[in-house]
């Protein structure tokens, strides 16, 4: 299995509190999708002649900016150089104020067939704090459109968190979101990111920091509705009908080997890790003069095991010990006794015979459980 995670920066607006690398400025568009159609073509080498890719992500940035016959133009560079599976799942990431009835056609023409709506609340005021583009409406909206098109698997985002957020009123958005033709729902706490407008607006004092206490409640209210419902929460941030899981991201914690392709994408070859410049002046001008405009760094031993540890933790299945000895040469067991012991005996973590996973309280804290599992052998 592989994947390729296509980065689109570009966004018509700059949500306040978002970190990810974008321009609000299409200026160079033309010459960027050129440039990255180019690393497409040029990145061959990355895959083994029969290695089958069998997911495809447009992230971003916003990559719903895109029009349709760029849309085309990416998918046909990536379809003419690559082997592509038949039922490989191809994601697309949108806002809803761009997902009129002609583009949904367009893309699912196009050979779209997942899409990831960036919802965020269905909160007007809140998304105006947010400094979003769409309003709630577009977004129940432009999701009833894409089912009746014919998207059946379509994913949102939430963000819970916000220090105006009462429980009552998060609630009502979870309940709404589970209304709707959708079967996959992604939901991230607010953070507090430096380098943000956020940030900025904290420290001068004019915004409240995202909630802490309030965080975990409303953490814990999404968890009890998606079990009411019958949906899996698999993944710390991740809840699905009937194993509908987001096959392109769980490959991600699953340590499958990824292609990013554009500004400030990332690549995965097991071995080590690749990332591209965050600039698209300069990724266009490396891109032009044949510069390399990537980065990498070898995985040692340790650094690979950590990032199992990290990844693996966030999820339903953890972290299997036949396959962790086999692939690192440590009995998982032995290695994290002390650590293992104290986490059960909280009850934040499962130990199995087979495997060690997290509670669902034990997810609320799956990063800093991970952290303190690091090695250095």
């Amino acid at each position: 299995m592989a994947g390729i995670y296509i980065h689109i920066p570009f966004c018509k607006k700059a949500c306040f509190y978002c970190d990810f690398h974008f321009s609000v400025s299409f200026k160079k568009k033309k010459e960027i999708l050129g440039a990255l159609i180019q690393e497409v073509i040029s990145r061959t080498d990355f895959f083994k002649p029969k290695e089958i890719i069998r997911t495809i992500y447009f992230g971003g940035g916003t990559p719903s900016v895109l029009s349709l016959e760029e849309l085309d133009d990416i998918m046909a560079a990536i379809h003419s150089h690559y082997t592509v599976a038949q039922d490989a799942e191809i994601t697309f990431e949108c806002n809803p104020d761009d997902l009129n009835f002609s583009f949904l056609q367009g893309l699912k023409f196009a050979g779209i067939n997942r899409l990831s709506v960036g919802v965020q609340s269905f909160d007007d005021d809140h998304l105006s704090w947010m400094n979003r583009s769409h309003n709630a409406h577009q977004s129940i909206q432009c999701i009833h459109d894409a089912a009746q098109v014919g998207f059946n698997d379509i994913t949102i985002d939430l963000i819970y968190g916000l220090p105006q957020l009462s429980n009552s009123v998060w609630e009502s958005t979870v309940k709404k979101a589970f209304e709707l033709p959708i079967n996959h729902l992604s939901a991230y706490s607010l953070t507090l990111e430096e380098n943000t407008p956020y940030s900025k607006l904290v420290k001068q004092k004019k915004y409240l920091k995202p909630l802490d206490d309030g965080s975990s409640e409303h953490y814990t209210i999404l968890v009890e509705l998606s079990q009411s419902l019958g949906w899996d929460h698999y993944e710390v941030s991740s809840f699905c009908k009937k194993e509908n899981y987001a096959r392109h991201n769980k490959s991600y914690w699953e340590g499958i080997k990824y292609l990013g392709i554009g500004p400030s994408a990332h690549s995965y070859d097991q071995e080590k890790r690749y990332w591209n410049v965050s600039s698209n002046d300069s990724y266009l001008d490396l891109s032009r003069q044949n510069g390399d405009y990537r980065d990498f760094e070898v995985l040692t031993i340790s650094d690979q095991i950590n990032e199992k540890l990290l990844t693996g933790l966030r999820t339903k299945w953890g972290v299997n010990q036949q396959s962790f000895k086999l692939k690192y040469g440590y009995d998982i067991y032995t290695l994290f006794e002390k650590e293992i012991n104290y986490w059960v005996s909280i009850q934040w973590m499962v130990k199995k015979k087979e495997n060690i996973r997290l509670t669902e309280v034990g997810f609320l804290f799956a990063d800093h459980i991970a952290s303190s599992m690091f090695v250095d052998v």
